[in-house]
């Protein structure tokens, strides 16, 4: 992977890997990862983005109710509301258009090209996005804090939109 596109992921995400193959396991699509296994020659095991996106969007739902109550928005229902907005899939793949990921050619898969990428582009955004916070949590040793900073990071332009829509 090109370091200089690393490092500007690394600032975008408001984080620097301490450990780097977190990093790369967050940017690994499960196509690549099953089409590397089984190649007949030179088979290579990457481990793939699918458990680290389960627990990023644990972490995201979590980080986004703690953003949501520190901005003032205290009842079940806004809360609700607000968290959900944030975390659709449909958000998350702009948040990962915004972040650069297939523009830098950061995550390895095996989509294809053209119209079947494509079509593909917005889940593959998204599960990236959800697994890189997974990545950025266990790298800080499990701080839900220091990911909420992440996220608060990320997600600047639409805490600020929610925040003008609440208030």
């Amino acid at each position: 992977m090109d370091r200089v596109k690393i490092q500007n992921l690394e600032e975008r995400l408001g984080h620097k890997f301490q450990n780097k193959k977190e990093l790369c396991r967050a940017l690994t699509h499960s196509t690549f990862s099953k089409e590397e296994n089984d190649k007949k020659v030179g088979a290579r095991n990457y481990p793939h983005q699918a458990t680290y996106a389960t627990l990023g969007d644990a972490i995201l739902k979590a980080g986004f109710i703690m953003l949501l109550m520190e901005k003032g928005v205290n009842t079940k229902g806004d809360i609700t509301i607000f968290k959900t907005s944030l975390e659709k899939n449909l958000k998350l793949a702009e948040v990962g258009e915004r972040l650069r990921l297939l523009e830098d050619n950061l995550i390895r898969h095996r989509m294809g090209e053209g119209a079947q990428l494509e079509k593909g582009t917005k889940k593959l955004r998204s599960d990236t996005v959800e697994a890189l916070i997974g990545a950025i949590f266990i790298d800080t040793g499990h701080s839900l804090p220091e990911a909420k900073t992440c996220i608060s990071k990320i997600f600047a332009p639409e805490l600020k939109e929610m925040e003008r829509k609440f208030r």
